[in-house]
C-alpha cells in the first residue's frame, strides 16, 4: 500500500514520518494553506532524510508552470501533486519540459458520479498525457484539500474504472480509526491524509501517523505493486 503523509513543514517532522514507514511525503507549496512551506524548508527536509527510501511529492495549486518546473528542478522532485484546476494542457506542456515527471492529479467529488473525471481523461488522451496517478479528494467550496472531510467511498467504488483509469490514491479525511474501512471498500492503490494525523494544521502526532501507517498496512492488497 503506497502511503503518503501529506503537509509534512519540518526536518524532524519529516525523519520521523519516513522511518514509521510513509512511502512518500507530502510538501505543500499552495501558499494560503496552514502546511504550506517555501523552498528553503523543502530543502533543509531534503537533506535530513538523507538516504531514506520515501519520495517527496510536491503539491501545487494553481501555480504557474514556470513556478512548477522551477520548484521541480531546485529540488530534483519526480512527483508531484496537482491540486486545483490545472488543465489536461497543462499536464501535457509540463511533461513536456520534465519528461520523466510522475503527476498526481487531485479530483475534488462532491457530485453523484465522476462524469467529470471521465470527461478530464477524455481530455488528457486528446492531448497525449494522462496523468500517471488519480488522487479522489473530498470537496471544499473554501479550501484545497486538507480539510478532514470524507470522500464519498461508495460512489467511489462503484464509479471509479479500475482497469481503465489511473491507478486510484484516496484522500479525504482519513484517519487511523477509519483508514482500514477505507481501504477495504474502496480498494485503492494508495491512501493519504493530512488532517487525520494531526493536533492542529501542520503539526503532525507521532502515534497517529503509526496508527494510521499500521491501520493502512494491514488492509494491504498484495496484488497491488508500489509506485
Amino acid at each position: 500500500m503506497w502511503i503518503k503523509i501529506c503537509g509534512i513543514r519540518d526536518p524532524d517532522t519529516a525523519c520521523m514520518v519516513a522511518d514509521l514507514g510513509a512511502t512518500a511525503l507530502g510538501l505543500n507549496f499552495y501558499e494560503r494553506s496552514p502546511r504550506s512551506i517555501d523552498l528553503a524548508a523543502a530543502r533543509q527536509i531534503q537533506t535530513a532524510i538523507g538516504s531514506r527510501e520515501v519520495t517527496l511529492v510536491g503539491l501545487f495549486v494553481n501555480h504557474s508552470l514556470a513556478d512548477v518546473i522551477t520548484t521541480c528542478h531546485e529540488l530534483s522532485l519526480n512527483m508531484i501533486q496537482l491540486h486545483g484546476e490545472e488543465t489536461p494542457e497543462f499536464l501535457a506542456e509540463l511533461v513536456q519540459q520534465i519528461p520523466e515527471l510522475v503527476i498526481i492529479k487531485a479530483i475534488r467529488t462532491s457530485e453523484p458520479d465522476l462524469a467529470f473525471l471521465k470527461s478530464y481523461l477524455e481530455t488528457c488522451d486528446q492531448v497525449g498525457k494522462r496523468p500517471d496517478h488519480i488522487l479522489l479528494d473530498a470537496y471544499s467550496p473554501i479550501a484545497y484539500g486538507g480539510t478532514g472531510h470524507l470522500a464519498p467511498w461508495k460512489m467511489i467504488r462503484e464509479e471509479y474504472q479500475y482497469l481503465d483509469w489511473p491507478s486510484l490514491i484516496l484522500a479525504g479525511g482519513l484517519t487511523p480509526e477509519n483508514v482500514a474501512e477505507a481501504i477495504s471498500n474502496v480498494q485503492p492503490f494508495g491512501v493519504d491524509t493530512a488532517s487525520g494525523v494531526e493536533d492542529q494544521p501542520g503539526v503532525k502526532n507521532p502515534s497517529r501517523v503509526k496508527a494510521f501507517i499500521k491501520q493502512a498496512k494491514s488492509e494491504e492488497n498484495p496484488s497491488l505493486n508500489p509506485l
